[in-house]
């Protein structure tokens, strides 16, 4: 029996030793061990052994070393270690040679280079044929499958993974075993087919407990992730990613791009553009430093529509420098990004072509959420009837992935087209429900492309990044004049329509200086400039201003915190009263309404300005209370399924709320998720030690005890 960390103490008594002969016997009898923990500072130190001058490295010694390489991000490293090997068959064997081929084809794949890939994946079956090691077949056939996804071939694609894990089971090869679910999951997702992807993913999760190494289980995180996404579980998925996050230690691990990815996506679903618009910018960083276009051309796509309502110029720029990329799967996302910035800055003909070009490539690629996304927007740009035709085409598509969030936005499409009110906001409660926020209006879309036409009046965004609109159009920058006028009225907003003495108002703007009151006379000026550019309006019509104090008047502007604020605190307010005997109808559409208006922390981009900590910590609370209330009146009425994303969401913005723990591991069991019950169960005793509390045994728990 291999005892546990045996290969790194044989590899390091052979670097010590410099023994070259050993390092070579130590790499062969250990190289599963090995390759799990990727210990690169080993690896290297082995190969500095085995050639001292830098030259020609040992086939056996160059691909593992690369392998670890690639698997930690440094995809230059990897090549450059490839290029070093001895590939002499006299020196090398057929499996060594094929592991070899197999590992550069993997890492040229990532790199977007289809030609190179290809070569050197043939040569990898090849080798492993002529070898018949059944361990090198199993990698030769990975190699094959991820050339023929880059091909766009997804029948060769499935045939060479259903190959590769013949053959891994065979030679009892976990870690290829797991890295084959986790890409067949990867294409049941990218097909739209994520229950089924779920089905390949919970049998590599059943595979770690042979230890397989943190990197290969972050993956699959990942991968459930997107399935969860498509799902319309959009907490669970933030959820998986974090996971992810926390498992993948190393900053140049293309793994951490992708789990930075994923929080991008997952934040546009659920309407969050400020969170998502960091996470895509951490994203194309990763990318930038890894050379991973899988990431990048996403990452670029996904910030220009998070980023469209605020900076058109900017998105527009990410865009071109997408469309400019070698995608390593395709343009899907990024031609469809440049569709819908065109159709937002009334390029219609531009986001006319941008639709059919995504739609004829999302088809080729069997991509059904990409095809029907790219229905969607031609039928912005469509006349009746036709427009009705692409919508219901695309509803057939969504239907069939079972992407809830997607269909739920195509009902709305659909009553908007036929102009039925009472359906429309029958889809957007569906939505709420799912946790869709209001701000998904921010994010180039279909419910951008929608909701753009309704606004008129002021209206201020105070929930997430800091924003004015007029008539629906942002308030340019060059408007505002100076930073001391946007920061006022940030300062009246957090006011919530309470006056300010204009003392301590100068003081917020010009702290520890004396007479300011003329600074303040210009600054109220160019607010109200800003809200009223015509001054069509009394001067006091959205600021009143006397000699003592200043208000923002609220009934005037549409302010988002204060909207969300009085929701919420009407939602609670039924809950009090139903349960001193008052009616209970409609108390969880009124939640999740609240919920939905929450669409990020006040003022993100001033998170360090002391007048705005108490606001944002107020605003948090309310909105806790209201998930909170929202899960419990789920669990009650016996809706655990629906509960779980409210609960998981709780669990994630304060991981030491034991009550959140204890219903979510509840409302898992119940919904016989056994599996993420126990994990679930695990998170939560280790967050009670933690703080030294003393976590429910299991089955207490489960029989509805509380601590």
């Amino acid at each position: 029996m291999e005892l546990p960390g045996a290969g790194s103490a044989a590899l390091s008594a052979a670097v010590v030793g410099e023994d070259p002969e050993a390092v070579v016997a130590a790499l062969a009898a250990y190289s599963a061990e090995l390759l799990r923990t990727g210990d690169l500072a080993l690896l290297r130190d082995a190969a500095r052994v085995v050639s001292p001058d830098g030259g020609v490295l040992p086939g056996e010694v160059a691909w593992r070393l690369g392998y670890a390489l690639h698997q930690s991000g440094r995809f230059d490293e990897a090549l450059a270690c490839y290029a070093r090997a001895d590939r002499e068959p006299a020196h090398t064997s057929l499996a060594d040679l094929a592991q070899l081929y197999a590992a550069e084809a993997s890492t040229l794949w990532a790199r977007g280079d289809a030609a190179a890939s290809r070569l050197s994946a043939d040569r990898a079956l090849e080798c492993a044929t002529g070898s018949g090691d059944d361990s090198a077949l199993g990698s030769a056939w990975v190699s094959q499958a991820l050339v023929s996804a880059l091909e766009g071939d997804r029948h060769s694609n499935r045939h060479a993974y259903a190959r590769a894990l013949q053959a891994a089971a065979r030679a009892g090869d976990v870690l290829t075993q797991v890295r084959v679910h986790n890409n067949l999951g990867s294409l049941e997702n990218e097909e739209g087919r994520y229950a089924p992807a779920l089905v390949h993913l919970d049998e590599a999760v059943a595979l770690w407990q042979h230890a397989v190494p943190s990197a290969v289980r972050a993956l699959t995180c990942i991968n459930r992730a997107e399935s969860l996404l498509g799902l319309g579980r959009v907490e669970e998925a933030l959820a998986e990613l974090e996971h992810a996050r926390s498992l993948t230690r190393d900053e140049l691990s293309p793994l951490l791009g992708y789990a930075v990815l994923g929080s991008g996506d997952a934040n546009a679903a659920r309407g969050n553009a400020t969170q998502a618009a960091v996470a895509y910018r951490e994203a194309i960083g990763f990318a930038e430093r890894t050379g991973d276009a899988q990431v990048l051309v996403p990452a670029l796509a996904g910030l220009a529509r998070a980023t469209v309502g605020e900076d058109l110029e900017e998105a527009q720029g990410v865009l071109k420098r997408a469309l400019d990329q070698p995608a390593a799967l395709g343009q899907v996302s990024a031609l469809l990004a440049a569709g819908w910035v065109a159709l937002v800055s009334g390029q219609e003909d531009r986001a006319s072509e941008h639709a059919r070009q995504a739609s004829r490539e999302a088809g080729r690629r069997h991509d059904a959420r990409g095809l029907a996304e790219a229905l969607e927007l031609q039928s912005m740009l469509a006349p009746m009837p036709h427009r009705l035709d692409l919508v219901d085409e695309a509803a057939t598509v969504w239907a069939g992935t079972g992407h809830a969030i997607g269909l739920a936005t195509n009902q709305v499409l659909r009553a908007r087209a036929t102009g039925d009110h009472v359906a429309e906001q029958s889809a957007r409660r569906r939505l709420r429900a799912l946790g869709v926020r209001d701000g998904a209006t921010r994010i180039a879309g279909a419910l951008q492309a929608l909701g753009a036409t309704e606004r008129s009046g002021v209206t201020i965004r105070a929930l997430g990044s800091f924003a004015v609109h007029r008539s629906g159009e942002p308030v340019p920058a060059s408007e505002w004049q100076s930073r001391k006028s946007r920061d006022a009225l940030k300062i009246l907003v957090g006011r919530r329509g309470r006056p300010i003495s204009r003392e301590a108002l100068c003081e917020h703007l010009w702290p520890g200086t004396l007479n300011t009151g003329s600074r303040l006379s210009v600054v109220l000026s160019t607010l109200r400039a800003v809200l009223d550019p015509e001054r069509r309006l009394p001067s006091d019509h959205y600021l009143a201003a006397d000699r003592q104090s200043v208000r923002l008047d609220v009934g005037a502007v549409e302010i988002d915190a204060v909207a969300f604020q009085d929701t919420a605190g009407a939602a609670l307010r039924a809950i009090r009263t139903r349960e001193s005997g008052g009616a209970r109808h409609g108390v969880v559409e009124e939640l999740e309404r609240a919920a939905a208006m929450y669409t990020g922390h006040f003022l993100e981009d001033d998170p360090y300005a002391d007048w705005s900590v108490e606001v944002r910590d107020e605003l948090l609370a309310l909105a806790l209370d209201v998930r909170r209330e929202l899960a419990a009146e789920l669990a009650g009425r016996g809706e655990h399924q629906r509960a779980v994303p409210w609960l998981v969401g709780l669990v994630a913005d304060d991981p030491y709320d034991e009550p959140a723990h204890q219903a979510l591991v509840r409302s898992l069991h119940l919904t016989r998720r056994h599996g993420e019950a126990r994990r679930c169960y695990r998170a939560y005793v280790t967050r009670m030690e933690e703080i030294d509390a003393s976590p429910l045994d299991l089955a207490d728990l489960l029989d509805g005890r509380s601590a």
